[in-house]
């Protein structure tokens, strides 16, 4: 007889547009302030033991013509008694609007993955931003740039290297505050034409502001 438990429970904490006033809020353009958080904790045992926690965290401050972002992230994971996953991450980015769909960018960030063989890595990019779609229901942007990265390995190698930057994003933010977002970027290696990093962040977020949520726990016996 094979057991199976599985306890899945997610907390989100959306504070979306923020004013001090409701009636000077643009309808037509994004809030001047978002925070958004969740917290996602999953453990299975049965067979195989498998406990996952990951943290998501994103802060955006907009006062024309800026917009100024922080993201944090972690993940780790643990399978029968042993790590097996530890990710952390972090950026800051600032947007200068040119124009009313036009946008330049700065960005910087970090991060490490244990299981990918990176102690650190550290980028710094710049690029121009199309806000195709900007409004407080639905956001969708791409970017081209250019981006520095150092790294260094578990192995104790160095890679330092330049290449493009190309990304895409869409929002749709639904009555309630609730959220749904989609991020793709990639990052083809100047020095290493084999070398291409591809990377996505998809999230949704179905609380209202103040609220938490516990979601789903499941029981199974064969």
């Amino acid at each position: 007889m094979r057991r199976l438990h599985c306890v899945s429970i997610a907390l989100s904490l959306a504070a979306v547009g923020v004013t001090t006033s409701a009636g000077a809020q643009d309808p037509k353009r994004p809030p001047p302030t978002e925070l958004n958080g969740d917290v996602g904790f999953v453990n299975v045992a049965g067979n195989t033991s498998v406990t996952t926690l990951n943290v998501n965290q994103r802060y955006i401050r907009r006062f024309a013509p800026w917009e100024f972002k922080q993201d944090f992230g972690t993940v780790y994971g643990r399978t029968d008694g042993a790590e097996s996953s530890n990710l952390w991450r972090a950026s800051l980015r600032a947007d200068y609007d040119l124009a009313a769909h036009w946008a330049l960018y700065a960005l910087t960030a970090f991060d490490k993955n244990k299981f990918a063989g990176i102690t650190s890595r550290f980028a710094e990019g710049v690029g121009v931003v199309a806000k195709l779609i900007a409004t407080d229901v639905d956001q969708f942007s791409l970017e081209g740039g250019f981006q520095l990265t150092q790294q260094k390995n578990l192995d104790g190698t160095d890679d330092n290297f330049k290449s493009l930057r190309a990304a895409t994003s869409v929002k749709h933010i639904f009555p309630g505050r609730s959220y749904i977002f989609q991020s793709l970027e990639m990052l083809p290696n100047l020095d290493d034409s084999e070398d291409l990093r591809v990377s996505s962040a998809p999230s949704a977020n179905v609380s209202a502001l103040n609220t938490a949520s516990c979601v789903t726990t499941v029981s199974t016996h064969e």
